[in-house]
């Protein structure tokens, strides 16, 4: 079968894969969880760590570099900068490599990334015997930190009320920095408004004290806005003026799916912050029984799944593939691994799906047949959505039906961390790799509902990667 027309269909009629491919040194550990720091017998030492800026805008680039060394030669999986926010969410810097550690000191410095306004934790980690090492210092910062002037030159008794939204609370305030008013004497300019901002949004306020007057800012979500003029600010109120302050979202981050536009709200979710897979979410393996190893999707694979392969720790899921040979059904597989997915507990009709994922690489390019896919219940005619699918190294994305099966791949080497999310409209798939499109399907694509499935599934065909953890930060679905 042709590397990019690889759709996988069970031989019980079952459905198959996702074409979004997983990327490269891109996107720091999702896996490295928030955990206590290793312990002082780590051999990898910190000697230091830093970020630049180090008081960074919000959604402003950032850089880490961190310098260390190993007591003893160790060769590690993957080398990151892990980021955690206040809530335990995963910003993990972007260049997840291997690497082999020795007493030289060595200078990492991971691919810049952005952060929305809040305060964040950061810390070395790596992956060695497929278990993530959460190395000391670990240190803070605040992305996107403003300071309200504290004063400024107006008519006498002008004064406007201040307030600090947070990103569920009514804004009543404005003017800073930037706002330009004038006020009469015993003149009073009130901002009010609302607005519920996500992690990323932005809230402009318009004060417009009379005809001739208007005053603009834009608070962050956690910043202090103060309604008194800059320094630099001047004019004009009459009394009893108002001003109208304007909250608008803007997607980003948790907020909303990465780089795809509009409107959106959560129907569906799972950060893999637990200890054990959601079952109220997920069934460990494909159809069948629960708890027993069964075939695998397509007969191209070499392994069978098996809910012993299938773990959540360290803040991520784990797919994990093992040269372990299984028997079902009167046919040996010479590998396990693991598969999940919500049929018969979630299913959606159009929407954003978006998943952070780990792959593990081969060389340059992602290992195995990992994929991050929906299917319909009557395969191909319901379709098959293919967001990720590593097809002989490549990132790839697909939709299958009755019509066929367009798509493409992405260009680069897509092991590591990255993010890979699909909107799913009528008529039309468009397709996001990090939050960039890399294409669109408008030819078969159908309406049927679907459901989610991830596996990290081992080709036939090419040289097998064992083990391999594929490693899922969270899912995430949003529909209009």
């Amino acid at each position: 079968m042709p590397k990019h027309s690889k759709h996988r269909r069970s031989t019980t009629g079952g459905r198959r894969f996702l074409a979004l491919g997983i990327a490269l040194a891109a996107t720091g550990t999702g896996a490295a969880a928030w955990a206590m720091p290793s312990a002082p017998t780590d051999p990898v030492v910190v000697d230091s760590l830093s970020i630049t800026p180090a008081g960074p805008g919000a959604d402003s680039p950032v850089t880490a570099t961190a310098k260390l060394h190993a007591t003893r030669q160790t060769a590690v999986q993957a080398l990151t900068v892990a980021v955690r926010s206040a809530s335990g969410a995963h910003y993990d810097f972007r260049g997840a490599v291997p690497a082999t550690l020795t007493s030289s000191q060595l200078t990492f410095t991971p691919a810049s990334r952005t952060f929305p306004a809040g305060t964040y934790t950061y810390f070395v980690a790596y992956e060695s015997g497929n278990r993530w090492h959460n190395l000391n210092p670990v240190n803070s910062f605040t992305s996107g930190a403003t300071s309200a002037s504290p004063s400024a030159s107006a008519s006498p008794s002008a004064s406007a009320p201040a307030s600090s939204p947070s990103p569920t609370a009514t804004a009543t305030a404005t003017a800073t920095g930037t706002g330009k008013a004038t006020a009469s004497p015993s003149s009073t300019a009130t901002a009010t408004g609302s607005g519920t901002p996500s992690p990323t949004a932005t809230a402009t306020a318009t004060a417009t004290p009379s005809p001739t007057v208007t005053a603009t800012a834009t608070p962050s979500p956690t910043a202090t806005a103060t309604g008194t003029p800059s320094p630099t600010a001047t004019a004009t109120a009459s009394p009893s003026s108002t001003a109208t302050a304007t909250a608008t979202p803007t997607a980003g981050a948790a907020g909303g799916p990465l780089g795809i536009p509009g409107a959106w709200h959560s129907v569906f979710a799972d950060e893999f912050n637990g200890s054990s897979l959601d079952a109220a979410k997920w069934n460990p393996n494909w159809f069948g029984c629960s708890t027993c190893t069964t075939q695998p999707v397509n007969s191209q694979e070499a392994a069978a799944y098996s809910p012993s392969q299938v773990s959540v720790s360290g803040g991520s899921l784990h797919l994990a593939a093992v040269q372990k040979p299984a028997t079902v059904n009167g046919k040996t597989y010479p590998y396990t691994s693991g598969l999940i997915n919500t049929n018969g507990k979630a299913q959606f009709t159009y929407g954003a799906f978006e998943s952070r994922i780990y792959l593990p690489p081969s060389g340059s390019q992602v290992a195995n047949w990992p994929a991050f896919w929906a299917d319909g219940q009557n395969w191909p005619t319901d379709g098959e959505l293919d967001v990720m699918e590593g097809l002989g190294g490549d990132a790839c994305y697909h939709f299958h039906s009755d019509a066929g099966g367009p798509g493409g791949c992405a260009h680069g080497d897509f092991s590591g961390w990255h993010t890979y999310g699909a909107e799913w409209a009528p008529g039309s798939v468009t397709y996001y790799y990090d939050g960039v499109k890399v294409g669109q399907i408008t030819t078969g694509v159908t309406s049927a509902p679907m459901y989610l499935i991830l596996d990290n599934a081992v080709d036939s065909k090419y040289p097998a990667v064992a083990p391999a953890d594929m490693q899922v930060d969270y899912v995430r679905v949003w529909q209009h």
